[in-house]
C-alpha cells in the first residue's frame, strides 16, 4: 500500500515531503500512525511472508519529533533490506543509515537551528531511542502543545505527582537518568525517567 502523503503532511514539516517521497517510493512499506504510547515513540516490524514491513509512529508527536522518529524507523527498514537478521538492531549498520538520512534533512534545513545543532551531535553516536538524549528531547519539547505537565527532572524531591493521569508517586533520589519514586498506593519503588511528563499535586 503506497504511503498517503496527503495524510502524512499533517504530521511532518512540509519541506520534508519531497525527500520522504524519494525515500519511500523506492522502498515500499506500511505506515501506521497510532495513538500515544508511553513506552515508545515508534517502532519497526519486519516483513512476513507476503506482508510488507511496517513502521508505526505516535500521532501525538510534534512535527519535528515525528520526522526524527520516522527517520529512525526508516533506517531500520534500510538495514533490514540490506542485512536481514545479520545486523544488530541498533548496531553500526543502523547508526550509519540513520546518520546518513538525518544529514540529508539537515542539509535541506528542515529543522529549526536550535534542533539542528543538537541533532548534529545526536547522530555522531545515536542511542537506541532518542528519549535517551536529554538535550534533544528538551529541544523538541519546545514545539509540543502546551500542557499542565512538567518533566520529572524539574519536580522537587519529595513532591507528589501523577503519572499518566492515574498513578500517584512521591519523587525520590536520582539514579543516573531516572528517579527512584514511591507509588503512594502500593508503597513500592519505581525508577521513572527524568523526562517523564507528570502533573504535580500541590500541597
Amino acid at each position: 500500500m503506497p504511503i498517503n502523503f496527503e495524510i502524512l503532511e499533517n504530521y511532518i514539516p512540509k519541506k520534508s515531503i519531497p525527500i520522504l517521497q524519494k525515500w519511500f517510493n523506492q522502498r515500499p512499506f506500511e505506515l501506521k500512525i497510532t495513538k500515544k504510547r508511553s513506552t515508545k515513540f515508534g517502532d519497526f516490524r519486519t516483513s512476513e511472508k507476503d506482508k510488507l514491513s511496517r513502521i508505526s509512529i505516535n500521532s501525538n508527536l510534534n512535527e519535528y519529533a515525528f520526522l526524527i522518529t520516522l527517520t529512525h524507523e526508516f533506517a531500520h527498514l534500510l538495514v533490514w533490506l540490506k542485512h536481514q537478521h545479520k545486523a544488530m538492531a541498533h548496531g553500526l549498520e543502523w547508526k550509519t543509515e540513520f546518520a546518513t538520512l538525518t544529514n540529508v534533512l539537515l542539509v535541506k534545513n528542515i529543522f529549526p537551528e536550535e534542533i539542528a545543532v543538537v541533532l548534529r551531535k545526536h547522530i555522531k553516536n545515536p542511542p537506541a531511542s532518542s528519549a535517551r538524549d536529554i538535550n534533544l528531547v528538551f529541544e523538541l519539547k519546545k514545539y509540543d502543545q502546551k500542557t499542565n505537565t512538567i518533566h520529572l527532572v524539574n519536580v522537587p524531591e519529595g513532591a507528589t505527582f501523577i503519572l499518566n493521569d492515574k498513578r500517584v508517586f512521591i519523587k525520590g533520589e536520582k539514579r543516573r537518568t531516572r528517579f527512584l519514586c514511591e507509588e503512594v498506593s502500593s508503597k513500592k519503588g519505581y525508577l521513572i525517567h527524568s523526562i517523564a511528563e507528570v502533573f504535580v499535586i500541590e500541597g
